[in-house]
């Protein structure tokens, strides 16, 4: 089944073991452990005693706990990424087998931090620096004796050009392909 906090694929494995784990918990003290998580991901790291004390009731081991910690951290950072809402991260936690009160403990924290978690995700994924200028130009290639047209599309930045070469039909496919990708990216923001 895919999910969309999972960005449309299946829920891993690990991930639905460590479900089991947060049920042990009470709703109040998950809303508690993920307010904490939440707040680590654009601050400071987690104290190791604070996550203690929150799963000390659950009886997790600590190995358990930070496991708990590591599936919480995803989920928010899993459901941010892809930009999906309260209502429907509530409804596919559930699916997976997370208790109401717990699931709506975790989506009431994720609602209020969305904002915040979607910022930081922004400043820690990978981005291109400046402008970069592209140019496209039709250019002949010899093959086997003869000449053919293809597009040599450059991108440069910073002084360092990149060069690819690509046939008409490669050149159609390219473009299909980030349509696709646009129509996606479009659907999911």
């Amino acid at each position: 089944m895919r999910f969309r906090f999972c960005w449309d694929v299946d829920c891993p494995d690990w991930l639905l073991a460590e479900i089991a784990a947060l049920a042990k918990m009470t709703s109040v003290k998950l809303r508690l452990l993920v307010g904490q998580v939440a707040k680590a991901i654009p601050g400071p790291p987690l104290s190791y005693e604070v996550v203690e004390k929150l799963t000390k009731d659950a009886k997790l081991e600590s190995s358990e706990a930070m496991a708990a910690v590591a599936a919480v951290r995803w989920v928010l950072e899993r459901a941010g990424g892809a930009g999906v809402g309260g209502p429907v991260l509530d409804s596919e936690l559930q699916q997976l087998g997370l208790p109401k009160e717990h699931a709506a403990a975790l989506t009431r924290v994720y609602s209020e931090h969305q904002p915040r978690l979607r910022q930081a995700l922004r400043q820690a994924s990978l981005k291109e620096g400046g402008d970069p200028e592209w140019a496209c130009d039709v250019v002949g290639v010899d093959v086997g004796g003869r000449t053919e047209a293809v597009a040599q599309l450059t991108l440069d930045r910073h002084g360092e050009g990149s060069k690819i070469a690509l046939s008409p039909d490669q050149l159609l496919v390219l473009i299909h392909e980030l349509s696709e990708a646009r129509q996606i990216m479009e659907a999911i923001s």
